[in-house]
């Protein structure tokens, strides 16, 4: 897990380590450099006061302090060069981990979401094996109540069978029985029969047979009651025998429901049987799973609190390089500070040069500003005008204020003219306090095309450039200000500037860009 955002640290680690220890060896190297420079000029210097200047057939074998002073020139330049390579690269190693930081942040949130799903997951794992595991256990059970039922089905249709073939043979014994009872009737009739003839002959016998007349009354009463009797047995017999075959037919219906629900048990206890063998197979997976997860959990525990501390650790590396970055920043400015003391020696280079030009160029700007003034030709509010309006439909965005159409009329012909004498000097145009240009340079005032890349480079009129170094050129009040700085492009610039008052109040600076010689 680590492994997707440790190599982009540590490669930014080790180039800090290597260029940037690199870069300040040099600046420290050119610092003792101009030390022993600005103490040998400073000697000289003073020497030279103490014993006056020396005179034409003097001046070989004295000191030239001017020398010394351009010596602590170029050891500053290379000061300054060194100190605006190295706040580029701090900048852009600040905003690379300014990113990292962010990422780091991003994947420590995700890392702890990871950590908390792991453990939900392995909650879940556990309950889900819990829940298996009751689920085999009923399943085992419900398989052993349906083999039970089966047991019972089987016994309920062995005692269904043996209950139909006892009714059947009761019904064959009550038909024996109704043949039977039908025999007796049939005796009985004969009986009868036999004694109302044998009453007829008593009574044909008169008197003598009187007694055997009593004896066949009698004998026809037993047959009577004899045939009666039989009837009812024959009523018995007959409520009896359809009794039996209505549950002859009742048990053949339950014989036939029971095999049904027999088979129906018996495909029934095959499901079970096959359902409890997925969920012995189910439970085994899901054992496989817990384990799994439960290694994995135990594997990524404590991540998240190292990619935390992963991400303090960038913090404060980052918090660092913005330390390192204010130190180059004042190391700069202190650059700067040296460049304006090194006035008091006359030096002969670009530095001196452009300084001249934009000190000249600053107040021929101001007496411009207040002579037109004087003549009506534009308000002083309107001139220190700061309301600035948007230009409708620009990318990147222009301003428009109170002044800008009469420096678009006044101000060319003095940076015109200062480019055309100075082919080294990339633009050169007046900014306000805000580092509003109004009117730049005519080859920077190309007309907007649309594609922000080429109108970012080519239409920088009426922007502000309010950056570290655009908004020091308009508010510097100092007698010029000279900073270093590296594009984007990778070429080291100066950016020269002096104030520019109108009627002693402050309206701006005149800035000057050039290429820095190395």
């Amino acid at each position: 897990m680590l492994t997707m955002f440790l190599p982009p640290v540590l490669v930014l680690i080790s180039i800090l380590v290597i260029m940037f220890g690199g870069q300040f060896l040099q600046i420290d190297y050119q610092i003792n450099s101009l030390v022993s420079a600005v103490v040998a000029g400073c000697i000289s210097f003073f020497m030279a006061k103490l014993h006056g200047r020396p005179d034409d057939n003097q001046q070989v074998e004295s000191v030239n302090y001017n020398q010394y002073g351009e010596n602590i020139a170029a050891s500053t330049s290379r000061i300054a060069i060194g100190g605006a390579n190295v706040s580029h690269f701090t900048d852009k190693l600040t905003s690379m981990f300014k990113r990292q930081v962010e990422h780091t942040q991003q994947i420590a949130g995700r890392v702890e979401v990871l950590e908390s799903g792991n453990q939900e997951l392995l909650n879940a794992a556990q309950h889900a094996q819990k829940s298996i595991e009751q689920s085999d256990k009923e399943t085992n059970r419900s398989n052993e109540l349906l083999q039970e039922a089966m047991q019972q089905q089987t016994s309920l249709n062995e005692q269904i069978s043996v209950s139909t073939e006892s009714l059947g043979n009761l019904k064959i014994k009550a038909d024996s029985i109704g043949h039977i009872v039908t025999t007796i009737n049939q005796l009985a009739d004969q009986t009868n029969m036999l004694a109302l003839n044998a009453a007829i002959e008593a009574a044909r016998a008169g008197e003598q047979g009187r007694g055997f007349a009593v004896v066949a009354d009698e004998v026809r009463e037993l047959a009577k009651k004899t045939t009666d009797a039989t009837r009812s047995i024959e009523t018995v017999l007959e409520e009896i025998s359809f009794a039996t075959g209505d549950s002859v037919k009742a048990i053949d219906a339950v014989s036939v429901s029971g095999q049904k629900m027999a088979n129906l048990v018996k495909e029934t206890s095959a499901v079970v049987s096959k359902s409890s063998h997925s969920a012995y197979e189910a439970k085994a997976a899901m054992e496989q799973v817990h384990r799994t997860v439960k290694e994995h959990n135990e594997t990524n525990q404590g991540i998240s609190q190292n990619v935390r501390d992963l991400y303090g650790s960038t913090q404060e590396l980052e918090d660092d390089l913005a330390e390192v970055s204010k130190k180059v920043l004042n190391l700069c400015n202190q650059t700067e500070d040296i460049f304006r003391q090194l006035q008091v020696f006359s030096l002969e280079n670009r530095n001196s040069v452009i300084r001249d030009i934009a000190l000249q160029a600053a107040e021929n700007v101001g007496d411009l500003f207040a002579d037109a003034i004087v003549s009506g030709q534009i308000a002083e509010h309107a001139l220190f005008d700061s309301q600035y309006k948007e230009v409708p439909n620009t990318n990147p965005q222009k301003y428009t204020t109170l002044f800008d159409k009469f420096t678009d009329q006044v101000l060319p012909t003095i940076q015109e003219s200062i480019l055309q004498g100075h082919p080294y000097i990339i633009y050169a145009g007046a900014v306000d306090r805000k580092g509003y240009f109004p009117t730049h340079n005519k080859k920077f005032s190309k007309a907007m095309t649309g594609n922000y890349d080429q109108d970012l480079a080519n239409s920088r009129t009426k922007r502000i450039f309010d950056d570290y170094t655009g908004a020091r050129c308009g508010s510097n009040t100092q007698s010029f200000l000279l900073q270093t700085y590296k594009r984007d492009t990778g070429e080291v610039m100066h950016d020269l500037s002096a104030p520019i008052y109108v009627n002693g109040k402050h309206w701006g600076g005149f800035r000057i860009g050039y290429q820095a010689q190395q």
